[in-house]
């Protein structure tokens, strides 16, 4: 089967305008293409800022927690150091009272024994000055008779 002329000329307009078609479809593929690769650029640029604040705010919180956590050590070594120094200062002051202590037990049981010295010899000149008395009022009364 031939074509005539009209169909042949119909035949190329219709190619001609699915050619066009075809290149309205590939521009717009194209520019489909293009917005899509700007949107996934976009989208990673902002993943990355975002993996970027990300990572400063881990870095700022692992700081401050560290820098709580030294300041933390800190506070513990002095309270104990304080505590230490304290109970130094306490075991020494119990040391001094204990020797306190026996020393004036020591001086009250050499008191008690000086006073118990003094009253045995004072009981021992008043049994002397009684004997005396006893035998001057005998001899008294002997020689009365």
């Amino acid at each position: 089967m031939h074509l005539t002329s009209t169909e042949h000329t119909q035949s190329e307009t219709e190619v001609r305008e699915l050619k066009n078609i075809i290149q309205v479809l590939r521009d717009e593929l194209e520019l489909a293409q293009s917005h899509k690769d700007k949107a996934v650029q976009a989208a990673a640029v902002a993943a990355n800022q975002e993996i970027g604040l990300l990572k400063v705010t881990i870095a700022t919180l692992r700081d401050t927690l560290e820098n709580a956590f030294r300041e933390q050590q800190s506070q513990i070594q002095q309270t104990i150091s304080t505590s230490s120094a304290e109970i130094r200062l306490l075991k020494d002051t119990v040391a001094k009272l204990r020797e306190q202590l026996e020393t004036a037990k020591i001086e009250k049981e050499n008191a008690v024994q000086q006073l118990q010295q003094s009253a045995n010899v004072e009981i021992a000149q008043l049994q002397a000055i009684i004997q005396a008395t006893r035998e001057q009022l005998e001899n008294s009364l002997l020689s009365h008779d």
